[in-house]
């Protein structure tokens, strides 16, 4: 528990929520009411304790007020506590049943509201009663000095019995066996395309002449027309694109080019090997570009938005068979062309913009002409854009051909995707972001870009064969930029594939072993997707992984930098479900706190209340603590500290728990320095009354109200006990005052 120190006020901080009113609808989403009227027990109990304790300790003329503080006590613990958990547990079965029905709940607020308040009345006027009664001038006889020079004797020493840096591992897990586990193969780069010649594309000379034929190679797939088709030649045919529907197409150069090259990729069967460029200066700054091909196809599908064969084709890069026409649209436009030609078969094409008269705006046209037949496919069109140019070049190396380096020997490559891995990006000294080697993505053997950028895709290479369907990446017109959501999309749809085998899905997982610990590179965040997904499905492998690769679970900082020096590589969390064992299986329970190395007045001090503990052990035995426990371990915290989070900010202890036992607890070091006696040893006995539960368990309200009961009524009836603790009371006041004489 994250306790605060008792105090005399009303409400202490830590319960103030217990006495606000709300109203039905804000009790249905802020308050569990059985919770709450549990708290109520463990609130009273505490509180009574305290003050008890803490006045039996201060009191004096004890003998002639042990009656009287026998009687009132019994008087309002017996009366007032079980009444009260009678009455909080009809109310609970009342507020349940309701509950289902959603009806009374109203009343039923009202009804706890008016009960908090009178717990809090009763525990006024109880506290009030035994102040008067154990404070007043009759407190116990004098302390004998042979019980304080021998209590003092041990505390001075301030040997604890355990290292007060050293919090008890707690929650020790089990890794996980999974019976069908798998060694790890050894990590092999594929030897795919291995012979691959990376083609040396050369430079656009400075006039903008350029020649270059892309090699032939066995992978062409060349399409060809079924069917020459007769047809009318035709001039100044009208299309229903207007001139600003180029507005609405967002294509850079980049764009232009890849949709210019897009067709003889797909007419070739998903490479660019075989295609031929040509660039001319024309003079004026204006330069003619003519591509060509050896696919072929009919006029219809050059005219017609809609007219494509590679809509249904998963392994082509185009869908609408609109490409080439947007792409011509806006090289007239936009860049100076004032047509584009087309052809094919035994046809030529011309688009260009024309005047009409139903709107001021020009719209596309064609002229459609018929010519001898003719093998292959061509594209030609002038240019004022010499940069235009330069993007064509470099469009070559967007698309897969047999001399793209980005494709020679991946690390992982089946019959669906391929993947290399690269230098990955990290942070430096500073805090300084240090890039890691560029990369790509490509879909059915084209590049997209990754956060606007063409190389965007930084330490990893990933080409998917096909294209996945619209659920996972819709391939818009203007194929948008990628972006890590897209990638995690991209890699549950590869997770979840029926064709992706076991055998692949291991060697997959064996191939990222370099972003297993980080999740913030952009192939990290695909193995991070991949896991989880991957963990998640029915039939999903596990694999025996070496013993110095931990998964992580929540650990300080610190702690993953001590098991890295060691030697561990902590891992992704998500490794967890495919076998990999986790912190909390090597190291238990990450520490809630950073352990304080204790000054020599707090040793004395955790001695002093050790030593308490230890003189009330007939209670707590009684109560069901092991030898262990009642020795308690006591570990100092600052929640000071800005590595304490907003949860601990006001916390004064917690305990250490561990299986249903108690370890400990955790004190915060100006409490421990400025509260008195009493308070911190109820604070002590509640923390270890933790072992059965948390705050809000009845266990706990009942465990913590039957402690304080007995150690009240030990101290009261047991003269050896009283002097003990008003001795070790003094102790603890000597060393609070005089810190650095001690």
């Amino acid at each position: 528990m994250k306790i605060q120190a008792i105090q005399n006020s009303s409400v202490q901080p830590q319960f103030q929520g217990l006495f606000k009113t709300t109203t039905p609808q804000q009790e249905n989403k802020k308050i569990n009411k059985k919770e709450v009227v549990k708290i109520g027990a463990a609130v009273l109990a505490t509180a009574l304790a305290a003050t008890t304790i803490t006045n039996i300790i201060r009191g004096r003329n004890y003998t002639r007020q042990l009656r009287n503080i026998e009687e009132a006590y019994r008087r309002n613990m017996d009366t007032m506590t079980e009444p009260y958990r009678r009455r909080i547990n009809d109310l609970t079965e009342n507020l349940n049943a309701e509950r289902s029905a959603n009806a009374g709940l109203r009343q039923a607020n009202a009804d706890i509201t008016e009960l908090n308040r009178q717990l809090n009345q009763e525990l006024q006027d109880t506290k009030s009663q035994l102040d008067d009664i154990l404070n007043s001038d009759t407190g116990i006889s004098g302390i004998r000095d042979k019980v304080y020079d021998n209590l003092k004797a041990v505390t001075d020493k301030a040997e604890l019995g355990y290292d007060a840096m050293e919090p008890p591992v707690t929650g020790l897990g089990q890794k996980k066996v999974y019976t069908d586990a798998i060694d790890l193969p050894a990590r092999v780069k594929t030897t795919n395309r291995a012979n691959m010649r990376v083609l040396d594309i050369p430079e656009i000379e400075p006039s903008g002449r350029f020649h270059f034929e892309m090699p032939k190679s066995e992978e062409m797939k060349v399409t060809q027309i079924d069917k020459t088709r007769n047809f009318t030649p035709r001039s100044d045919q009208m299309t229903n694109v207007s001139e600003s529907y180029a507005d609405s197409v967002q294509w850079n150069n980049d764009k232009i080019a890849r949709d210019v090259l897009q067709n003889f990729f797909d007419g070739h069967g998903q490479t660019l090997d075989g295609v031929r460029f040509n660039f001319e200066p024309v003079g004026n700054g204006r330069y003619r570009v003519r591509i060509e091909g050896d696919s072929s196809y009919s006029a219809d599908k050059a005219i017609f938005i809609g007219e494509s064969t590679k809509r249904d084709n998963a392994k082509a890069a185009g869908n609408y068979g609109e490409g080439l026409k947007m792409a011509s649209l806006k090289l007239i436009r936009d860049k100076g062309a004032k047509d584009v030609k087309i052809g094919s078969d035994n046809w030529d094409l011309t688009f260009k913009l024309m005047e009409n008269d139903l709107t001021d705006k020009q719209v596309m046209g064609y002229d459609l002409e018929k010519t001898a037949k003719k093998a292959g496919n061509y594209i030609e069109f002038e240019t004022d854009d010499r940069d235009l140019l330069e993007t064509l070049r470099k469009t070559i190396n967007r698309f897969y051909h047999s001399g793209n380096e980005h494709f020679k020997t991946p690390d992982f490559e089946n019959n669906i995707f391929g993947l290399k891995v690269l230098k990955q990006p990290k942070k430096g000294f500073g805090g300084i972001d240090i890039p890691g080697e560029k990369g790509a993505i490509y879909i059915a053997g084209q590049r997209f870009e990754y956060d606007g950028d063409y190389d965007g895709l930084q330490g990893a290479i990933i080409f998917l064969k096909e294209k996945p369907p619209k659920n996972v990446l819709d391939p818009s017109r203007d194929r948008t930029t990628l972006n890590q959501t897209d990638l995690r999309n991209i890699s549950e749809w590869l997770c979840k594939r029926y064709d992706l085998s076991k055998e692949d899905r291991i060697k997959l997982i064996n191939t990222l072993e370099p972003v297993w610990d980080n999740t913030e590179t952009p192939l990290g965040n695909f193995f991070d997707a991949f896991a989880w997904y991957q963990g998640s499905i029915r039939g999903g492998v596990h694999i025996n992984f070496p013993d110095n690769y931990v998964a992580y679970s929540p650990a300080s900082p610190e702690l993953v930098q001590d098991l890295e020096r060691k030697g561990y590589k902590v891992c992704n969390k998500n490794m967890e479900d495919l076998g990999m064992q986790t912190i909390k299986n090597l190291m238990g329970d990450a520490r809630k706190h950073d352990p304080i190395k204790p000054t020599e007045a707090q040793m004395k001090k955790i001695a002093v209340l050790k030593e308490a503990i230890k003189k009330l052990a007939p209670s707590l035995k009684a109560e069901g603590f092991a030898p262990a426990e009642i020795d308690t371990k006591i570990f100092i915290f600052n929640n000071t500290k800005p590595k304490e989070s907003r949860l601990y900010a006001s916390a004064l202890a917690e305990a250490i728990t561990d299986g249903g036992a108690s370890k400990g607890f955790w004190i915060d070091k100006n409490y421990l320095d400025s509260a008195n006696f009493s308070e911190v040893l109820e604070t002590a006995l509640h923390e270890i009354s933790h072992k059965v539960g948390g705050d809000e368990t009845a266990e706990f309200s009942y465990k913590l109200t039957n402690v304080n009961k007995r150690v009240i009524q030990q101290i009261l009836e047991e003269p050896q006990t009283r002097s003990e603790l008003q001795a070790l009371g003094k102790l603890w006041e000597k060393y609070t005052q005089t810190p650095a004489a001690v």
